[in-house]
């Protein structure tokens, strides 16, 4: 069996190679591509080849690659690595050589889950419909904000519409220059709303193929967005042994300090996926302001938390009870039955 480390960087990388009683069988630098690292590699496959990386920007593709030419690869979180992360030499020979050395001992952590094509490519979309989102809300905000300067009060939420937009260029302005800037801001909103638009369109057909989004969706205030957000961040919900799992990878579990017969709990970890924690806590928000029959128990519930640990501390635990029914419905293979709920209250 070999073991190799490889330091990724994104023009070179260094890898390191040994054999089982730590004999150096390849050391180096080579470029950070498909074919350098084909090459390199190949040979020590026949006898058995392991290799660990750090996670990164560019992971995916080379995990991919690895797996093809028949290595079992090792993705390990940097900052879990302590010797790697509070090492005061750090060059990529010394990370290389660390991780292979932590390898063929079994000293890493444990590895960072991969997620196949298909879920990276959800991810993708989703990141890019955030981006979107948040580029448009910085257009409005802007232009609110030029409004106000020159005595103009925009209603709540009024931008959000192109219809809203076409009131507004309408307006007779005071001042000369505000209707340029306007005009000009409402072409990047039209833009970016088309540009939205078309993403939502792939993400309606991602929805549609996959019968778990609409398992998720039988909860009550979780659509599209949300749904998908969960199913890209978790992937399969089976590499999780307990709820208590997932919640913890979404950064949502108390941190915990434990001394002697003392046991102090924290504010959430925040550690893990931050689109899930953002999502949902939202999805809890909505539900705690609900009037409806199927939000009832939750609602219920969570008025029970917030009295005794306040509001704030009541929405993270409504959060956490919401991604734990959401870890059961997919492990189920069930839907979402309010009157379950009302029963186990």
């Amino acid at each position: 069996m070999f073991y190799c480390g490889i330091d990724v960087a994104m023009k070179s990388s260094y890898l390191y190679i040994t054999d089982g009683e730590g004999l150096v069988r390849a050391k180096g630098e080579l470029p950070t591509t498909a074919q350098a690292l084909r090459d390199r590699l190949r040979r020590f496959v026949p006898g058995g080849l392991k290799v660990a990386v750090e996670a990164g920007p560019q992971t995916a593709w080379i995990h991919d690659l690895l797996v093809e030419i028949g290595a079992e690869v090792n993705v390990v979180n940097p900052n879990k690595v302590r010797l790697i992360a509070e090492s005061r030499r750090k060059t990529d020979k010394i990370d290389a050589k660390l991780l292979c050395e932590l390898l063929r001992l079994d000293g890493l952590p444990h590895p960072v889950h991969v997620p196949d094509k298909e879920t990276r490519s959800l991810r993708g979309l989703l990141v890019a419909r955030r981006q979107l989102v948040s580029a448009r809300t910085k257009v409005c905000n802007v232009v609110r904000g030029m409004l106000r300067q020159e005595g103009i009060s925009l209603p709540s939420r009024f931008l959000t519409s192109l219809a809203a937009w076409q009131r507004l260029l309408e307006v007779e302005f005071t001042h000369s220059h505000l209707r340029p800037i306007v005009e000009a801001y409402a072409e990047t909103f039209k833009t970016l709303t088309r540009s939205l638009q078309a993403l939502d369109r792939e993400l309606a057909q991602r929805e549609k193929s996959d019968d778990r989004a609409a398992r998720l969706q039988t909860m009550p205030k979780v659509g599209r967005i949300a749904s998908l957000t969960f199913l890209a961040a978790v992937d399969d919900v089976n590499r999780f042994s307990s709820s208590r799992k997932l919640v913890g990878y979404s950064g949502l579990a108390p941190t915990v300090r434990s001394s002697g017969e003392r046991t102090e709990y924290g504010s959430i970890s925040r550690e893990g996926r931050r689109e899930l924690r953002a999502v949902w806590v939202q999805i809890a928000q909505l539900v705690a302001m609900d009037t409806g029959r199927d939000t009832a128990p939750l609602r219920k519930w969570f008025a029970k938390v917030a009295f005794h640990r306040g509001k704030k501390t009541a929405i993270v635990a409504l959060a956490r009870k919401l991604l734990t029914i959401a870890y059961q419905l997919l492990k189920q293979q069930t839907v979402y039955d309010a009157k379950k709920l009302r029963r186990a209250a």
